[in-house]
Order: structure tokens, then C-alpha cells, then sequence
């Protein structure tokens, strides 16, 4: 149902009863207030934010739950987070003997609070806690669960949102997000929690929570940093490491008290960009906290240019993604998107370590989902090096990162043989170790500096790339379908393109000679067991393109949009850097038209 748009009979009666729940006795005061107003509002058919609040319900969905803070059950609140909590432990009881959970939080409205609410709910059904004492990333909150051997994780976030938003995501024992059965068991325990005021809420001062919930921080710093130390890309601290100037930002983030420190310690000085430097959940200086947003970098670039720095990097609110921009000539830096940031880092490790370890018997892999850059398949199948497509989302890329571990069979893994050397998506979020089972920012900046320490200029690195194993450039388009019927009328479009035979289509210069349909499970129309093997049912359509290239169109599950992501190689390759420079301007025009084309011809903009 669209927001804002109230619901009819016999719906209406249930969220009546809804909101007179939260007008209860089991609520403080200010609480029962507002929803005492919303009830007479909802009464008198007078549709707006705070009702919308009560007629849409806060679901656990994919990434856990994200939404703006307020009352109500379609808002992230005590009770939302409490209720979610309460159906997490339950599985968790259901699943350990004596289970453990470890709880992080990022620098946004209410994260401590919501965090100290689930560690005191956690300990009053008998689970001990780790809970951090201050802001931590979302990937150190993965190296816990794995370090402390806990059965569980939450970390309150909701990423690059804006302010007024905040989340709660779910981890598994193995440090990984929830994916399959564990996720719908999740899932089914927190649907049977249906009364708000039975939730077990813990008070900070009381005996069971000082019993229960131990701070942590320090020392998983100090671990977490030591990993590193047998990382086969960190090298000595030499004197190439120590005159790079390297400016960071952590936009308010949790990256401030984390990862400078990181650097240092392996030979680096950081010039941190005091304005971002503290976490704040209000972000007082970006529109948006996302490092894919040049807006959000400018504060760092213009430190960059005052201090003549050769790169600067920044971290979204919650340290997973990375972004940056890389001197090319004096005053001037390039940004990278994270297609090329991720392919630099595979091309590295690929070529450095990987490569020369083959014939020890070692098989290394790498990850990749299917939107992000063939420029990284290249790179792999070139050096012998193994390579898997997984849907979009690093859940996926954990989730193999545990068949590797477990040393699955049936996934093509071998225990004790293969290992895992990289895993990226193209929204900028790279892992370059095993430690860890989310994408980290921290330790995709330290091989970053590593890189630029040792190649010098990474923009000529990756141009060099480009000569040698091909140029592929992307480009990403989100289209938002308004009004009441966007989602429908979204469906209604993929399902129509499912029928026809896009076989032939002209996009631009190129043409379509198949169609992936992840959700069918077919090629061209054909059931494919085996080009979808080990890849869930998902929306997606994929459109293979001649000369090479794809364009895949993703819908929202939660808005009206679609994304396209239009990725092309050229069909000659550059043997110079004059021929990449032009060829680069062509494919860039090519995307243009390949993305565009498409809107048009099926109406999606209309």
C-alpha cells in the first residue's frame, strides 16, 4: 500500500487496534500521547507522516530493519528494536547451548540507546552480551563475532542515510549477514512476538545487566589491528610509506577513532579532516554521508589540494564503503568509482601474491556480484586465478567465504586448498582479508595505501590495467516511478519484458544476444540449472550485449525504482595510452546510449 494513502475496512480495524496498543498503559506517557493523537487523526481519514507511522508496519527484511526514528510500529524506536531482539534471542536460545552476542553501534540519533536496549534484552534472557563502549564499524562488529567465537551480532545502523534515519542489522556465528534458512527463522521468531508491552526490557543499573553485558573495545582494536600483521600485502615500513601524504575523512562516521590508527601502525601518517573527525549522527557538514557523492567529498579534496596530499580517502557512517580521489598533477585529483577502486585491489593481490602461490597447490578466489565490473573476471581468468558471481549484496560474497571456509564440496571447495583472496561489489565496498565477512573499508584503505606506496600513481596503474586486460567502464541509472502505482507499474514492465524476446533489441550500437532471468532461472528462455548454480531466486534481469557487455535491471524491493546497470567493454583493445583516451571517450558515450535506449523503448520513464 502507497504511504500516506489510509487503509479500508477490514484492514482499518487493525490498525485501530494498532495504535490504540501504543495508546496503552504499557507505554510512557509521551508515547501514549502521540498515539492517542494519531488515532483521532486516523479516525477522521486525515492521511500524513505520523499515521503512516502506524498503518505501515517496520518489517525485518533483507539487511535487517532501517527506517526514520519515531513512534510507532513502522519506526525504529525502543519497542521496534526491542521486539527485534526478543525474536533474535529466541532463535539464538533455540539454536546454542549458551549463546553470546555482540553488539555495535554507528554515530547516528539513538544507536547507544538502541544498542543498550538489545544488550539489556539479550541479557535478561540469559545470553551474555559484549557489548562496544563507544562507536565501532560495521566490519569490526564482524571480527568480533568471529574473535570472541560469539553465536550472534547486531549492529545499530542504517549506513549512508540521512540523519533523522537508523537500522539494525543481523549477523550470523560465522561473522556473516543473515541469508537463507537462518533469515526466515529469524524472521518467523520476531512475527511471534506480538505484544509490546511483554517485551523483556533490561534496566543498565540492574544486577542481570551488569552481570550480563561486558564492555568491549580496546582490546578488539588491538586485535583487530594485530591481524594485519600476517596480511601478505602490508609491507615494511619504509621510507615510500612514510612521505605519503594521505588526508582522510570519516564524514561523522565511526572510521574516525579506527581507522587512522590502523594506518599508523603499519608506517603511514594521516592528515585527518578535523571538521568530520568526531562521530555525529547529525553530520552537520555533508547533504549526504555516502563516499560515492563528490559532495560529500569536498571538505577532504580541498584538504588534499592545501597540503599537496597525493590521495584522500573517506568512509560512509558506518566504515564499510570507500571512496577517494588520487593526485594526477598538481592541484588536480581524479575520483575513482568503485568499480575501479575494486579492480585496482584485485589486479594488486591477483598479480602480486596469488599468481606466483598456484603451483604450491594453494587455489585462490574471487568474488564478485553479477553488476559488478567483468573487468575483475578478466583479471582473474588471465592469472589462473579463480572467480565466482554471486547476487547483488556482500551477504553473498560472506556466504561463499563460508562454504570456502567449511571446505564444501558440493560449492566446488576444498579444505585446506582453496582460499579466499578478494570480494567486491561496485558500490564501493571491497574485503581483502578472512578475518573479516563483511566489506571493510579499514582494511581496503590500508592495501589501498599499500598500492599507492608502492605503484605511485594509481590512476596510470589502472590505465595500465585497462591495456592489459581490457577497457570496461559502467554506469548506473536509477529510475523512480512516482505516484500511488509506481511499484505496480514497475512489476508490470519486468513482467512484460519477460514475455517478449528481447533477443535482437538494439540498445545504441549494441545488441542484445540473451537474457538472464534470475528470478525464472532461464537463459533465452530456457530453464539453466547450471549457469544459476548456487544462486538464489531473485528479480533480476540480466541482458547480454554484442560486442561485449550487459545491462541489468534490478527493481527496489521497498520503493518505486529500478536500477540499471549498463557495463560495456570495448571491442578494440588500446595498445597505447593514446588509444585507451579515445576509446574510453567513446564507451563512455556508448553507456549513454545503451541505458537510455532502454528507458525509452520500455517506457520506463514515462
Amino acid at each position: 500500500m502507497p504511504e500516506n494513502e489510509l487503509p479500508q475496512e477490514p484492514a482499518a480495524r487493525a490498525v485501530r487496534e494498532r495504535i490504540l496498543d501504543w495508546a496503552g498503559p504499557g507505554f510512557p506517557l509521551e508515547v501514549r500521547d502521540s498515539a492517542a493523537r494519531v488515532y483521532n487523526d486516523f479516525i477522521r481519514e486525515r492521511a500524513g507522516e505520523e499515521v503512516d507511522a502506524f498503518v505501515h508496519e517496520l518489517r525485518f527484511g533483507t539487511g535487517g530493519l532501517r527506517g526514520v526514528i519515531g513512534f510507532g510500529p513502522g519506526r525504529m524506536n525502543l519497542w521496534t528494536v526491542g521486539r527485534t531482539t526478543q525474536g533474535l534471542c529466541n532463535y539464538l536460545k533455540k539454536k546454542f547451548k549458551r549463546p553470546t552476542i555482540v553488539i555495535a553501534h554507528d554515530s547516528r540519533r539513538m544507536s547507544p540507546e538502541f544498542a543498550a536496549t538489545a544488550a539489556g534484552i539479550a541479557a535478561g534472557m540469559g545470553l551474555k552480551a559484549h557489548l562496544f563502549s563507544g562507536v565501532a564499524p560495521t566490519p569490526v562488529l564482524s571480527y568480533a563475532i568471529r574473535k570472541l567465537r560469539a553465536s550472534g551480532g547486531i549492529v545499530i545502523t542504517a549506513s549512508h542515510n540521512p540523519p533523522e534515519y537508523n537500522g539494525y542489522k543481523v549477523y550470523m556465528d560465522d561473522g556473516s549477514q543473515l541469508v537463507g534458512d537462518a533469515q526466515i527463522q529469524v524472521e518467523a521468531e520476531i512475527e511471534k512476538v506480538r505484544e509490546w508491552w511483554s517485551i523483556p526490557f533490561v534496566d543498565e543499573k540492574s544486577e542481570t545487566y551488569r552481570k550480563n553485558v561486558k564492555r568491549i573495545g580496546s582490546d578488539l582494536k588491538t586485535s583487530y589491528y594485530g591481524e594485519f600483521k600476517d596480511t601478505p600485502f602490508v609491507s615494511p615500513a619504509r621510507k615510500q610509506k612514510k612521505d605519503l601524504k594521505i588526508v582522510y575523512s570519516p564524514l561523522h562516521g565511526t572510521g574516525g577513532p579506527w581507522l587512522p590508527g590502523l594506518l599508523r601502525k603499519y608506517g603511514f601518517q594521516v592528515d585527518v579532516v578535523s571538521e568530520q573527525e568526531q562521530p555525529d549522527g547529525e553530520f552537520p557538514t555533508v547533504k549526504f554521508p555516502n563516499p560515492e557523492e563528490r559532495e560529500a567529498l569536498k571538505l577532504a579534496e580541498e584538504r588534499a589540494r592545501s597540503t599537496d596530499a597525493d590521495l584522500f580517502l573517506a568512509t560512509d557512517p558506518d566504515a564499510d564503503r570507500l571512496g577517494g580521489g588520487f593526485k594526477t598533477g598538481p592541484g588536480q585529483y581524479e575520483l575513482l568509482n568503485g568499480n575501479q577502486i575494486g579492480s585496482i585491489m584485485c589486479a594488486y593481490l591477483v598479480e602480486k601474491i596469488a599468481a606466483g602461490s598456484q603451483k604450491g597447490g594453494t587455489r585462490w578466489h574471487v568474488f564478485k556480484t553479477i553488476v559488478t565490473t567483468d573487468l575483475q573476471r578478466e583479471i582473474a581468468h588471465k592469472n589462473g586465478i579463480a572467480i565466482h558471481e554471486v547476487l547483488t549484496g556482500f551477504k553473498y560474497i560472506a556466504e561463499q567465504m563460508r562454504l570456502l571456509e567449511q571446505g564444501d564440496r558440493s560449492a566446488g571447495f576444498q579444505k585446506g586448498k582453496d582460499r579466499y583472496l578478494f570480494g567486491g561489489e561496485e558500490s564501493y565496498g571491497y574485503l581483502p582479508v578472512d578475518f573479516v565477512r563483511d566489506k571493510d573499508s579499514l582494511a581496503s584503505a590500508l592495501l589501498l595505501c599499500e598500492i599507492v606506496a608502492e605503484v605511485g600513481d594509481i590512476v596510470a596503474y589502472l590505465n595500465q590495467i585497462y591495456l592489459k586486460y581490457g577497457l570496461f567502464l559502467e554506469d548506473l541509472k536509477s529510475v523512480t516511478l512516482k505516484g500511488s502505482q509506481g511499484q505496480a507499474r514497475m512489476q508490470e514492465i519486468l513482467n512484460r519484458l519477460r514475455e517478449e524476446n528481447l533477443v535482437g533489441w538494439s540498445l545504441g550500437s549494441r545488441r542484445v544476444s540473451g537474457v538472464l532471468d534470475f528470478q525464472a532461472q532461464t537463459r533465452d528462455g530456457q530453464r539453466s540449472p547450471a549457469h544459476f548454480r548456487g544462486l538464489p531466486e531473485s528479480n533480476v534481469l540480466q541482458l547480454l550485449l554484442e560486442p561485449e557487455g550487459k545491462l541489468t535491471i534490478r527493481p527496489s524491493g521497498t520503493e518505486p525504482k529500478v536500477k540499471l546497470y549498463a557495463s560495456l567493454r570495448h571491442p578494440v583493445q588500446p595498445t597505447s595510452l593514446e588509444e585507451l583516451t579515445q576509446a574510453r571517450s567513446e564507451l563512455e558515450n556508448e553507456l549513454a546510449s545503451v541505458s537510455g535506449h532502454f528507458i525509452a523503448r520500455t517506457g520506463l520513464a514515462g
